[in-house]
């Protein structure tokens, strides 16, 4: 949380049960340290002296400004140390301006008791988006606010779940898009059945695309929850153009709150046709860039670039105080120039990564130690970060984009791919985000996607299986297309297949490449557990992506294969059968081939029989499903008989036993049993109610 948010939210900072309790907020929030929670108690030790010292520091802080006015008066302005970091909108340089329908809407959703708990507001890259929601924040009297930083979410969650939270608390989830999906389905989660609160999630992305909308598969144990939660109803798109205000009137205001700030000159600003989509943070960089040259703005020109070309300032004035520079040139600008490019593509997790991000550009590759801890020092104090475990980067992001694209476009071909050789996964991630956004604004960044990927195959594929539903269609396609060419090794293969979520709409194709080259490099020497294992795995994927004929044909040499491991040690090998059993019971319904579905599916309710009577607890889940299999199959070609209702009957009785204990991972299939039972019960002439029971469930 910001200074100013902090302000706003003190009024708490006086009791000393919830000054105790915020040390668990402070490890899940953005920009938060250690010192904001001694300040916290500070201001209620500080209120309980009255007036007398609360005077004596107004008295003070009153005489410092008077100071520094005067001193204003005599001396010339500078600038500051970034000129970028004016843009960004946690320092709120620019007064807010417009979205009154926008910030209505979201006050009505937060105190409206019966409204879901989440929101997601969407919009393109600088148009506003976290400067609204920090606004928002701050309009809602009486509520407390916290900005959950990355990695955080499971634990915000667990916190909300354990009551320890105000009554009012709005938690604000930025690029919710690249966060862990099932942390944040646990957070909307969390928030939606909190109990004698009022909780809100506020999530910010650049759009509401796969990753929205399948957001319940990545946390299936409350699929059904969320899916009433994450529909489109919940999205509230944000444009580019205000329309309180023109685009001429936004330049002319956010240049008089930049003078101010500086403490320079208004500037006249030139009246031209501006589009009226034009994106904020373009119009405000406009705005910055006709306050520092002291001039109105005349003809075409790309801001971000220009604004770029003042930051170099600002790197260069850093690189003279870490003596990297003994005077200034254009070759020295460069470098500089593609430190902090790549830093922005790649990042650092830990500050003994920064040496080797400065070792990518190319003029440093072969540099001595001593240049290159120079450099990185260099580069971890340009913008540090609140917790000082990762690199800063330039920001908006928008900047840091096009700074990304740019200083790599200039690139030769063998330094761009120099540049993408021997990433990390979390540095691969990293740059894949970057040029995925980048390529909505930055033309190049298409080609550079391609460079990228096709650098070191492996490792970006495991980079696109976190990101990959972020961009449907620009990477997974890609990855595919590569790995035809390429010689994977198996072991990886094997390691990397099961990192797939399932089910993925967008990575089933990459999964199924996977499996297929596992299965062909299958050998009579492999293990027959270890065959039938990916059998059963290839037969899944086959059919994740429709190729239903190829899956039951799979399928069907898993089973075998399974059987003939039950006949060596049958103790060992049962639970396999069962489950390869019951997939495959469901591929011959999908089928049609009824008869054969059936069949295939008491036998697997009769190996769950003697699992669970042996270990109950384990195997009871998997009882009740293939129960509930069979109502399903019967009903799917109906062919209702009393076995059928009573096998499925049973199945609601596991499924009641099972979601009494645990409802948020069992609610939703004993509510699918009872449908079925209900449809089969109907159709058999005992109308129970009910329209449709779904689909049947691999294990």
């Amino acid at each position: 949380m910001d200074r100013g948010a902090w302000r706003r939210h003190a009024w708490w900072a006086g009791i000393p049960s919830v000054v105790a309790g915020f040390g668990a907020w402070a490890a899940v929030a953005d920009d938060k340290t250690g010192w904001t929670v001694v300040s916290a108690a500070a201001a209620g030790v500080v209120g309980g002296f009255g007036p007398t010292v609360a005077d004596r520091l107004a008295a003070k802080r009153e005489a410092r400004r008077r100071g520094e006015d005067a001193l204003r008066v005599v001396t010339s302005a500078e600038l500051p140390a970034s000129v970028a970091w004016l843009l960004h909108p946690g320092r709120e340089v620019v007064d807010f301006l417009g979205r009154g329908w926008v910030l209505r809407q979201l006050e009505s959703w937060a105190t409206d008791p019966d409204a879901v708990a989440v929101r997601l507001l969407t919009g393109a890259g600088g148009v506003g988006k976290t400067r609204l929601a920090r606004e928002f924040a701050g309009r809602l009297p009486g509520w407390r606010c916290e900005w959950i930083h990355a990695g955080a979410e499971e634990q915000t969650a667990a916190l909300i779940t354990s009551g320890g939270v105000p009554s009012r608390l709005l938690v604000v989830v930025d690029y919710a898009e690249t966060r862990d999906r099932a942390g944040v389905a646990a957070l909307v989660c969390a928030a939606q059945r909190a109990t004698g609160v009022r909780v809100r999630v506020l999530l910010i992305a650049r759009g509401a695309g796969l990753w929205w909308e399948t957001l319940s598969a990545a946390y299936p144990q409350q699929a059904q929850l969320l899916d009433a939660l994450t529909g489109r109803s919940q999205v509230v798109e944000l444009p580019a153009r205000i329309e309180e205000s023109t685009p001429d009137e936004i330049v002319a205001l956010a240049a008089r709150d930049f003078a101010a700030h500086l403490g320079w000159p208004v500037p006249a600003v030139e009246a031209r046709d501006r589009p009226a989509d034009t994106p904020v943070l373009r119009l405000h960089a406009e705005a910055l860039l006709t306050v520092l040259d002291g001039r109105p703005r005349h003809g075409r020109y790309d801001v971000l670039t220009e604004v770029l070309g003042h930051e170099a300032r600002y790197w260069r004035f850093a690189a003279r105080r870490a003596g990297l520079l003994a005077a200034d040139d254009p070759a020295s600008d460069a470098l500089l120039r593609q430190v902090v490019g790549v830093a922005a593509l790649l990042g650092a997790d830990a500050p003994d990564e920064v040496a080797g991000l400065v070792r990518r550009v190319p003029a440093l590759v072969a540099a001595e130690p001593e240049r290159v801890a120079r450099y990185a020092a260099w580069l971890a104090d340009l913008y540090p970060t609140a917790d000082g475990t990762t690199l800063g980067v330039v920001q908006p992001d928008l900047l840091a984009e096009a700074l990304a694209v740019r200083v790599l476009r200039d690139y030769p071909a063998a330094d761009r791919r120099r540049v993408f050789a021997g990433l990390t996964v979390a540095q691969a991630v990293r740059a894949l985000t970057v040029l995925g956004r980048a390529r909505t604004h930055q033309t190049d960044a298409v080609a550079l996607i391609e460079v990228a990927l096709g650098v070191d195959v492996p490792r970006m594929i495991e980079a696109v299986i976190q990101v990959g539903v972020q961009f449907p269609g620009v990477f997974t396609p890609r990855v595919v297309r590569l790995m035809e060419d390429e010689d994977i090794d198996l072991r990886w293969a094997r390691r990397v297949a099961d990192l797939v979520p399932y089910p993925s709409l967008e990575l089933g194709r990459l999964a199924v490449a996977l499996t297929t080259r596992i299965v062909a490099g299958l050998t009579p020497e492999t293990p027959p557990d270890v065959e039938a294992y990916w059998m059963d795995a290839h037969a899944l994927r086959l059919t994740e992506v429709g190729r239903r004929i190829e899956a039951l044909i799979t399928s069907h040499e898993a089973v075998n294969l399974r059987r003939e491991l039950t006949t060596t040690n049958r103790d060992t090998h049962l639970p396999n059968p069962a489950m390869s059993l019951n997939n495959h019971a469901v591929r011959l319904a999908q089928a049609g081939r009824h008869t054969e579905a059936l069949t295939t599916s008491h036998e697997a309710v009769n190996l769950y029989r003697q699992l669970a009577s042996t270990n109950r607890d384990a195997y009871l889940p998997n009882l009740a499903l293939a129960l509930r299999n069979i109502g399903f199959i019967a009903l799917l070609f109906g062919r209702v008989d009393e076995l059928a209702i009573a096998l499925t009957a049973e199945g609601v009785q596991y499924f009641d036993e099972l979601a009494t204990a645990e409802p948020a991972v069992f609610e939703e299939r004993r509510q699918v049993a009872r449908q079925t039972l209900d449809d089969l019960s109907r159709i058999a002439g005992a109308d129970h109610g009910g329209s449709s029971s779904g689909d049947p469930e691999p294990s």
